[in-house]
């Protein structure tokens, strides 16, 4: 019986064991899926953290890249909202537009001159897409371009803004240069054309009248020939073909030189020509290309200038010896102040009813503008000073050769 007891006891004993053993088992796969999914699960953490990082990364580049973009653009950006206002302006819309910062302001105040809400409501009211259009304020233009940002439930607008002025004075000016190339071609090409009808037979034997027509053709011939001439100079000059050799040569020799040729005319016209010029003043300069530009200058000042009028040519030091400073000046009819901004404008001639006298040879209107791409290619400058009815001085500067 006590045998049957005890091991009754030993066999409870096992039992408790065995289960005690399977509890511990239990507990220890338990405690196992739970460290695996906790490391799991920081893992997860570790990786979405570190995407999370990765992201904020890329949107600081991005940011940065964005910044850097809108900062150094020439283009004006301005991003406004659903309700018109302005969320986001770049340096170069501030400077565009004429103001300081203007974020969560309405647009149509910021921007108030330029008319530009009517282009975002337009965008906005079509949900979507993109228009443009160039507005002009005073004397400038922009060309602006405006896309829709967002969703429905969150749009905006982007706006681009470029200043196109420069591009349509350029593009007036091209046009303006063919039409005045062909007006000025017209002229001395009909002028051949009726010289030519006029030479038939019948007029052959008239030898004085002959030599007149022969004469007017040769002078129409020489306008035509300088035309081509001073084109293929500006061409050059403009596309740096025309290469500037400096070298140190006395800036008396090179105004003797340019006026050498047109001493007969100043003669002729009983014209007085003062020069002052030190006998030891040295430029550096391109002999043949500045000698064009002060034969051009003073041509245009004898052009100008009445019978028995002055010519007053100069030469002083300027910048503390550093440049020459070359002046012709005459004591004509001068030039209107509106015209001053453009005296060097290819073709630009100041009122054609007053740019010669009777006899004179008609001008291109190429030579100012040949001048002022000169002095500009030897590092200087140009440019003019006149009263109406008393005269005009033009001024050019050279380096110094000393």
């Amino acid at each position: 019986m006590t045998n049957n007891r005890q091991q009754k006891t030993i066999n409870d004993l096992e039992f408790l064991f065995g289960a005690a053993i399977l509890i511990i088992v239990a507990l220890l796969f338990l405690w196992w899926r739970t460290h695996e999914r906790a490391q799991a699960q920081a893992r997860q953490g570790a990786e979405h953290a570190a995407r999370l990082h990765a992201l904020e990364q890329e949107r600081a580049s991005a940011q940065e890249k964005l910044a850097a973009f809108t900062h150094i653009t020439s283009d004006g950006i301005v991003q406004v909202d659903a309700n018109g206002l302005v969320t986001y302006m770049n340096d170069r819309a501030r400077d565009l537009l004429q103001v300081t910062n203007r974020v969560e302001r309405p647009l149509r105040e910021v921007a108030w001159g330029y008319d530009l809400q009517p282009l975002v409501a337009q965008v906005l009211s079509e949900s979507g897409g993109a228009t443009s259009q160039t507005i002009v304020k005073d004397e400038r233009a922009f060309h602006v371009q405006v896309v829709a940002l967002g969703d429905e439930n969150k749009r905006g607008a982007l706006l681009g803004i470029t200043e196109v002025t420069e591009l349509q004075r350029l593009g007036r000016a091209r046009r303006e240069f063919v039409a005045n190339i062909s007006h000025e071609l017209r002229t001395p090409v009909a002028s051949l054309q009726l010289l030519a009808d006029t030479l038939s037979e019948d007029v052959l034997d008239n030898k004085e009248l002959v030599t007149d027509l022969l004469s007017r053709a040769r002078t129409q011939i020489d306008l035509l020939k300088q035309l081509t001439d001073e084109l293929m100079d500006l061409a050059l000059i403009e596309s740096g073909q025309a290469p500037i050799r400096l070298v140190s040569i006395f800036a008396v020799d090179l105004v003797n030189d340019a006026i050498a040729p047109l001493r007969p005319q100043l003669e002729r016209k009983q014209i007085a020509l003062e020069t002052h010029i030190p006998p030891d003043m040295e430029v550096l300069a391109d002999p043949q290309a500045i000698r064009k530009v002060i034969s051009n200058l003073t041509h245009n000042a004898l052009k100008f200038t009445p019978n028995e009028g002055r010519l007053v040519i100069r030469a002083v030091w300027h910048n503390q010896g550093a440049d020459v400073e070359f002046s012709i000046q005459d004591n004509g009819i001068g030039i209107p102040d509106k015209d001053l901004p453009r005296i060097f404008e290819r073709f630009y001639k100041v009122d054609r009813s007053r740019t010669r006298a009777a006899g004179d040879l008609r001008g291109t209107g190429l030579g100012l503008a040949i001048a002022r791409h000169i002095v500009e290619a030897h590092g200087g400058k140009i440019s003019v000073a006149s009263v109406e009815g008393k005269g005009s001085t033009f001024y050019f500067t050279l380096p110094s050769g000393e």
